[in-house]
């Protein structure tokens, strides 16, 4: 019994030594193939933040070992003939402990539950929150299945590799959601030239080997690398609406590094001698992991036809709504292709770069991108040089930026406090004044509010045009504030609208359904106006949620929160002085009903000023002026902004 023990550990011990030993790299490139990726030049599977070997067995079959950082639900690897998700076969060994098959259709919505076949030997388990797998496939099977890609003989496909750490779960069926991560290699790849050299006169072969820097960031900006990004205050690939880095790598090539906030669709870098759009030269990295290389012509329109040339090792993944991609583009062409620009030496360029959300042409290239979605380097640098560049947004987008923040301040800060607070306080001051044959302070409530529906739609409208969308959820501090800022200013248009609508159908004083219209319309009103307000101070930002229009002083968010101090002690001194005025009215009234005069008091009544009047014109003159100077600060500061973020 001791002895099958023991020969039970020595084999298990002799299992689980020959799995891990696949997940180094010892032997990439002459006993096996490798793909791999990570911050650094990886040599483990632990290290690795995606990590696959493979190699031939003796019976047909190709022995796959996988891990990666943070896969603690699944580790995923396809084979795809395009290099895109769509109809790629894909294989991941997920926390159950077991292999599923799945295949991505057309549009990029995973089918799950595709039959398992052709898969054996295999070995799951999870190690410091990723999983570590290891199964054979074969290589081919004799059956009519053709989304089983067969890997035998000089067959070539492109690998992709995806992961999940549970943001999003298996399904139920225990079959793989939508990925948290995912990257690709632009190599096309023979599994069966990886093998043990059972094969004599077999060719050494190459790891297929990619490194890049998952974190892109500031780190090391201007010292060993150069760097573009906007606007100036953002430090990293996460929160930079546009970030580009560059290194020089041996025979005068150039290491690109890319992405931006809301890249969905692709991220473009272009190079520019004239600072304009066109006759650029311009590379976008795609949602289709692709690299498509295009010009835009003297007019501004998007020329596809240049050929791709001079780059390799790219890799492009999504995260979070944005693509991240890396490149390498050879710094010169010993050809004819005057658009193919020089980069080596001291030729100088301006960068450009554009992004978009929207949808690939049907070929696969890119399409107009947004209003917000370009900006371009202030000066011309030479990528031979380690230099730091900030980038301009798009003056259109700017002014458009600028006009919404403007108009939407005035329209709550300004005209919507003055309009609620006569509606609410001044009824009574001028009973006797009338304009139109209406009393003054309701033909100012409408003036007023009429301008709060004017400033707001238009404000809201210019926000459209700019931005082309409506902005998604993210999981960061200042994407979540800025998804907060566009519902919560969504929310109080749609109230601004809905209530002229109600005053329009409203019953007349004295009928009996007055008072539910009085109540929703005071109701609507307030709520919009609070709204409004919370909906600036997310506006211009605090701190670490950075503001939406970038280099706004820190400082406005406190000139909005003394307002609101300022409106909500004033109209407290209002609602003290009604009181005040009513109190007093309910004992003249009294006194005025013992003496004999009452008739002739009455009449004089409606020749005197009611009581306080003085007190509360003193008050909404006061008002005013905080009222004014508050608007006209932060319209000024919106103005006056020189740098601006999409």
């Amino acid at each position: 019994m001791l002895i099958w023990v023991l020969l039970k550990l020595f084999l298990v011990e002799g299992i689980l030594t020959g799995a891990t030993s696949q997940l180094t790299s010892t032997g990439c490139g002459i006993t096996k193939g490798c793909f791999r990726i990570s911050p650094t030049t990886c040599s483990s599977g632990t290290d690795c933040e995606y990590f696959v070997s493979w190699l031939s067995d003796d019976d047909g079959g190709i022995v796959f070992s996988m891990t990666g950082s943070d896969a603690s639900t699944y580790i995923a690897i396809g084979f795809s003939k395009s290099g895109v998700m769509r109809d790629s076969d894909v294989y991941a060994c997920t926390s159950n402990s077991d292999v599923v098959r799945s295949r991505n259709s057309v549009g990029n919505t995973n089918v799950p539950n595709q039959p398992l076949k052709g898969v054996t030997n295999v070995t799951v388990s999870i190690i410091d929150g990723r999983i570590e797998c290891t199964f054979t496939r074969q290589a081919s099977i004799n059956d009519n299945d053709v989304t089983y890609y067969d890997l035998s003989g000089n067959n070539k496909y492109f690998i992709i590799m995806a992961k999940s750490s549970g943001t999003f779960p298996l399904r139920q069926d225990g079959s793989i959601n939508q990925h948290d991560d995912r990257v690709y290699n632009t190599q096309l790849s023979s599994f069966e030239d990886f093998s043990e050299g059972n094969i004599p006169d077999l060719t050494t072969p190459t790891a297929v080997t990619t490194t890049h820097d998952n974190k892109i960031a500031s780190t090391g900006c201007g010292i060993t690398k150069g760097c573009f990004r906007q606007p100036e205050d953002c430090s990293s690939g996460s929160e930079c609406d546009f970030f580009l880095s560059w290194t020089s790598t041996k025979g005068g090539s150039t290491r690109f590094s890319m992405t931006g906030l809301n890249s969905a669709t692709y991220i473009a870098l272009g190079f520019s001698k004239s600072g304009k759009m066109s006759d650029s030269d311009v590379y976008a990295c795609t949602s289709n992991n692709n690299i498509v290389r295009s010009r835009n012509t003297v007019v501004n329109v998007n020329d596809p036809t240049p050929i791709l040339k001079g780059v390799s090792e790219s890799t492009i993944r999504i995260m979070n709504g944005r693509i991240e991609c890396h490149f390498t583009r050879a710094g010169s062409l010993n050809d004819d292709d005057a658009n193919y620009f020089n980069l080596t030496g001291n030729n100088t360029y301006y960068i450009i770069m554009a992004k978009s959300r929207g949808s690939l042409k049907e070929d696969g290239n890119i399409n107009q991108h947004a209003v917000d979605g370009r900006t371009q380097g202030r000066e011309l640098i030479s990528f031979q040089t380690f230099v730091e560049v900030v980038g301009e947004e798009d003056q259109l987008a700017l002014i458009l930026q600028k006009s919404h923040g403007s108009l939407m301040v005035a329209a709550w800060i300004l005209f919507a406090s003055l309009g609620i607070t006569l509606a609410r306080f001044y009824k009574n001051i001028w009973p006797n004044q009338h304009i139109c044959g209406k009393p003054v302070w309701f033909v100012m409530h409408v003036l007023f509010m009429t301008l709060t529906l004017m400033c707001t739609v238009t404000a809201f409208v210019i926000i459209f045009i700019q931005k082309r969308r409506f902005l998604e959820f993210s999981e960061d501090l200042s994407g979540l504030l800025r998804f907060l800022h566009a519902v919560l200013g969504t929310v109080v248009t749609c109230l601004v609208i809905l209530n002229p609508i109600m005053a329009v159908f409203r019953p007349h004083p004295g009928e009996p359904r007055r008072f539910i219209f009085n109540w929703a319309h005071w109701g609507v009103g307030t709520t919009a106006q609070l709204i409004g307000l919370v909906t600036i101070c997310l506006g211009v930002g605090y701190r670490s949620a950075r503001p939406l229009i970038a280099g706004l002083p820190e400082y406005l968010f406190w000139v909005v929160i003394v307002f609101l101090a300022y409106h909500f002690a004033i109209w407290l001194l209002f609602q003290v002085q009604s009181c005040m005025e009513l109190r007093q009215d309910i004992t003249e009234d009294m006194s005025q009903e013992s003496t004999s005069q009452m008739e002739t008091e009455q009449v004089e009544e409606h020749s005197r000023k009611p009581l306080g009047y003085s007190t509360m014109v003193g008050l909404l003159i006061i008002y005013f002026i905080g009222a004014l100077i508050s608007t006209g600060f932060l319209i000024f500061a919106i103005v006056t902004v020189r740098v601006s973020s999409s």
